[in-house]
């Protein structure tokens, strides 16, 4: 296989968004999970051993795939942290809340799996984060406004293969998710560090959500007014807040903890 320089990401199609996906883990778990997405992919030569069975794949199955530099790939993704590998895919589009009830009525063990709400996390980096923890803790879905930015390259490459792991659903506000959930007879536990009970104090019902705000501002107050429980995570308070994909860690630990260890019933 020849290096071939590439000056640039090929042209997205019309109807099917595409995205360009870069580092080891995520173009691994891509390859894995969803081989029929792949539209093109790119490597380094010193790669190629790792990724021999898919280069592979796509020249039986008519992919194009090219071998190209380190500072050619660069240019491609746009980024030096491509890891030597990059893949252009078909990008997954955010379902809705009623395609989410369906997937949870078809599931046997449906009363235990609980849900993650982003209102108004913006940070592509911690999008990636949140969605290795989630990943991580085997919670399979996570919830936003329909508002929310579209899954980014960035993303991808912090979720280190999680977000091929994770299903997104898109509500149309807050509000109405928060309607949605408790029509379910979902409990909402919102995050806060203002009048709330302390996590390590608190009892996380099976059936719960978790609302993360943003970054900076923290709950919307429409979403705020919604929750059944504020919690902290207890702190030095040296510092303002923790990160709110660190923050996730805890709160995942902390239900994985009680649900798991404790009762001693896997998910």
């Amino acid at each position: 296989m020849s290096k071939k320089i590439i000056q640039g990401k090929a042209a997205k199609s019309s109807q099917t968004p595409e995205l360009l996906f870069y580092g080891q883990h995520i173009c691994e778990k891509l390859a894995e999970r969803r081989r029929a997405d792949i539209i093109r992919v790119y490597c380094t030569e010193e790669l190629m051993p790792q990724f021999k069975p898919l280069l592979q794949w796509c020249a039986g199955n008519r992919k194009a795939y090219h071998i190209v530099t380190a500072k050619d790939l660069e240019k491609i993704a746009g980024s030096v942290h491509h890891e030597g590998v990059a893949i252009l895919a078909r990008q997954p589009s955010y379902r809705s809340l009623r395609d989410l009830e369906q997937l949870l009525k078809a599931r046997p063990e449906a009363q235990k799996i609980p849900l993650l709400y982003m209102d108004g996390v913006q940070n592509p980096h911690n999008i990636g984060t949140i969605m290795r923890v989630l990943a991580s803790f085997g919670w399979p879905y996570i919830v936003g406004p329909k508002t929310m930015a579209p899954m980014s390259a960035a993303a991808a490459r912090m979720s280190e293969g999680g977000a091929e792991f994770v299903e997104v659903f898109a509500a149309e506000s807050g509000v109405a998710f928060c309607e949605w959930a408790k029509s379910l007879g979902y409990a909402i536990y919102g995050t806060s560090s203002h009048e709330a009970s302390l996590l390590y104090e608190t009892k996380l019902p099976d059936r719960l959500v978790f609302v993360l705000g943003h970054e900076v501002h923290g709950m919307s107050k429409d979403v705020e007014c919604k929750v059944d429980k504020r919690i902290a995570i207890p702190t030095s308070g040296q510092v303002e807040s923790l990160n709110v994909s660190v923050a996730t860690g805890i709160l995942l630990g902390e239900y994985t903890r009680q649900h798991t260890l404790i009762s001693g019933a896997g998910r």
